[in-house]
């Protein structure tokens, strides 16, 4: 993409009769995307100077992001688009793109409602859509104001330069309007996405927010909120244990009932419904082809406290509530569930293969199991094998952070787990290729690394080059629409629900806002849905994913055909790769598990002598302070040897345990956690350190006033001022390459 560059605009103010006076002076930048722009931001060099001008694919979707100043005062500004024409009789018409514009949240506002924010810090990330005939606009001398245009270009538009313009206007004056420019280039990205995918999407919230009550407004909603997932070339995933298939309407799941003799008992036969599932499929699936991937089924498990331990109890339920659980009420094993299960899945391979939706299906058999739930995840999964060894399994975590997980095996040695989610930053490749030889495939899935509203928005969009580079095939991320229960986003964009002591970071389970900031509205919001900017730039990686994908597939055609067009191919996928790695460096961390210091061979405990204390499975390393305590730490970096930032996840309090938390000292330098109302953990920049060999090593020692409690370390490659430029510059060169060989490969 081309970036909108900078463009002074000055206009007549008309008074009375022959009267005139000049107007005040616009002035227009056009910036990257991934720069995120606070109210204040002053201009930088990426504000660069001349057109408005992107280009993209057929099928795919470009962001055009427009921040315009003034010197003076203006008020009762109105913003008009035209449509974009080509010489050749091409339209794409101004009703169908998107105008947004940005709004900003303040990251340090407390949980607490009623405590008043002491150190405001607007950043980036709604985006309101504007209502061009109605919404008007005000320029304040020093702030911004910033539109994003999303244009969406259909699989029939020819390719070729489009142009057309877009305009500011007030009652008594009149702007030159800045041109647009748009290439279209002479390829499709397939209709269908080919990154699998699935975000959560929570419904229960959404009604709430847009204020639904009836039937027919909640499906009008969730609808609603599909079309923003298609858009994004993206699959809604019910997180939730008894949420099936992909859609939130319970008319729209797959259902089972169970079979039951005269005594009310279920027999071991099951009759499946996929009626409504197939209603829904057919439209979302097959005429859409959208939504690449799709879980099936609920977890088949419970948890129950023995003995004073919480344990993973297996059971399967029935669309009327009925229970068969494994172990049963008298501790005995319980063939019936066994049967069941079996029975239940058979029967939905068998459906899913007809239909030929099977390669889209995945059982997400769990979220982030603990190493005790190993023994019943086996069960769970040897069942589903035995039902149709087609069925994808899937689990968060692997066995880099969970090392017992690594016994989910056949008998053959082969893995039980289809598809291992791991943290991008847990993602090991010795660990991975292991498991890939084992027959599993690999997905990443983030929650606080790459997608939060503080973090800068090359890391919003770059974790899906991670994903290509690390050769998964999926992304997980677990919500959506996950807002706080008093207050929305929009006023607390970090919140702390009732009765749960983990507190969410900036962003962290929301791509949405509500469309008002109050809950329930009156009447209710059924035509808004309020994306963000990291909705968009995540847009924009899955699209970079599904371009690489498409470059591969057309560099190995090209290659078993031979023809000289594949070199093209494997030059730019080489540029691309280096342009991953780069950008990777952020993701490269490592859990307390993985850390190498005193008294490493134990799971958890106290390190004798130093006042440290930690615990690999539950993932922290803790001193309470109060002395000076140096800890030598070692880790295994998956980064080449360098220079690196080191990143430290730490808890942040005032007053934890009658001392703040966090001060400490790495190497000797003084470190601490922003001094905020901000209570949980924090990514902390610790300075430089330097990675050999595939090693890291660093110093941390407590202070004598503070304590310390850390979560994870990771490494980030210092920023280059040209990694913009560069992804665009590469995004341009696949394009090309796409290009070159489809041309070869047609034989032109």
């Amino acid at each position: 993409m081309r970036y909108l560059q900078h463009l002074a605009l000055t206009g007549l103010l008309i008074v009375t009769g022959n009267a005139a006076f000049a107007a005040p002076t616009l002035e227009w930048f056009g910036v990257p995307a991934i720069h995120k722009i606070s109210p204040t931001t002053a201009p930088a060099p990426a504000w660069q100077q001349g057109r408005a001008a992107a280009e993209c694919a057929r099928n795919e979707w470009e962001a055009l992001q427009i921040v315009v100043r003034s010197s003076e005062p203006v008020t009762g500004l109105t913003l008009r688009v035209t449509d974009l024409r080509s010489p050749q009789g091409g339209v794409l018409p101004a009703r169908e793109l998107r105008i947004r514009r940005v709004e900003w949240v303040d990251v340090n506002a407390p949980f607490d409602p009623a405590q008043p924010s002491e150190h405001p810090d607007l950043q980036a990330d709604p985006l309101v859509p504007v209502n061009l005939s109605a919404d008007r606009f005000s320029l304040e001398p020093g702030r911004n104001l910033v539109f994003w245009i999303l244009v969406g270009v259909p699989e029939s538009a020819a390719a070729g330069e489009y142009a057309g313009e877009v305009s500011l206007a007030s009652d008594v004056a009149t702007w030159p309007a800045l041109p647009l420019a748009l290439r279209v280039r002479g390829y499709a990205l397939p209709k269908r996405p080919i990154l699998q995918s699935m975000v959560g999407l929570a419904e229960d919230g959404i009604y709430r927010a847009h204020g639904c009550t009836t039937a027919a407004e909640k499906e009008a909603v969730i609808r609603l909120y599909f079309e923003e997932y298609i858009r994004a070339r993206l699959s809604p995933f019910l997180y939730a244990p008894t949420t099936i298939a992909f859609n939130p309407l319970p008319g729209g799941r797959l259902n089972w009932e169970f079979a039951k003799g005269a005594d009310g008992k279920p027999t071991g036969e099951v009759k499946l419904d996929t009626a409504g599932f197939d209603r829904e499929a057919e439209v979302y699936l097959n005429q859409r082809q959208a939504f690449s991937a799709f879980n099936i089924a609920p977890y088949l498990w419970t948890r129950n406290t023995l003995n004073g331990k919480e344990t993973m109890v297996l059971c399967i339920v029935d669309s009327t509530n009925a229970v068969v659980a494994s172990p049963d009420a008298a501790g005995a094993a319980n063939p019936l569930f066994d049967t069941l299960v079996v029975a239940v899945f058979r029967q939905i391979a068998a459906h899913l293969e007809r239909k030929g939706w099977l390669d889209r299906a995945v059982y997400y058999v769990t979220d982030e199991p603990g190493e005790d739930d190993v023994p019943a995840l086996r069960q769970i999964c040897r069942l589903i094998r035995q039902a149709d060894p087609r069925l994808r399994t899937a689990l968060t975590y692997d066995p880099a952070n969970r090392p017992r997980l690594a016994e989910l095996v056949d008998d053959q040695g082969r893995s039980l787990i289809s598809l291992w989610i791991p943290y991008c930053s847990l993602y090991r490749d010795e660990v991975a290729a292991r498991e890939r030889a084992k027959g599993a495939d690999y997905w990443l899935y983030d929650v606080k690394d790459a997608a939060l509203i503080t973090h800068a928005g090359l890391a919003n969009r770059a974790l899906l080059w991670t994903v290509w580079q690390r050769d998964a095939k999926g992304y997980l991320y677990y919500l959506s629409t996950y807002w706080g229960r008093e207050v929305t986003p929009w006023d607390r964009p970090s919140f702390l629900l009732p009765g749960v002591s983990y507190q969410y970071r900036q962003g962290d389970g929301y791509f949405f806002y509500p469309p008002q900031r109050r809950y329930n509205p009156v009447p209710p919001v059924l035509d808004t849905v309020v994306t963000s900017i990291r909705w968009e730039l995540l847009r924009e990686g899955v699209e970079d994913y599904d371009t690489l994908r498409l470059l591969e597939a057309l560099t190995a055609q090209a290659e078993q055909r031979q023809l000289p067009a594949a070199a093209a191919g494997r030059a730019v996928l080489a540029q691309a790769r280096a342009l991953a790695e780069s950008l990777a460096g952020s993701l490269s961390g490592s859990g307390i598990a993985q850390l190498e210091f005193t008294a490493r061979q134990e799971a958890a405990g106290a390190i004798p002598g130093t006042g440290w204390s930690f615990s690999g499975q539950e993932g922290w390393l803790h001193h309470r302070g109060g002395e000076r305590a140096d800890l030598p730490v070692r880790f295994a970096a998956a980064v080449p040897d360098g220079r690196y930032e080191l990143i430290l996840n730490v808890y942040s309090d005032r007053a934890y345990r009658d001392r703040p938390y966090s001060r400490f000292l790495v190497d000797g330098r003084a470190q601490a956690s922003p001094d905020s109302a901000f209570t949980g953990p924090l990514d902390v920049n610790a300075g430089t350190v330097e990675v050999k060999d595939g090693r890291c090593t660093f110093t941390l020692s407590t202070v004598g006033e503070a304590g310390i409690i850390l979560y994870r370390v990771a490494l980030r490659r210092p920023t280059a001022e040209d990694d913009a430029t560069g992804l665009y510059s590469v995004r341009t060169r696949l394009a090309d390459a796409i290009e070159h060989l489809q041309t070869a490969l047609a034989g032109r």
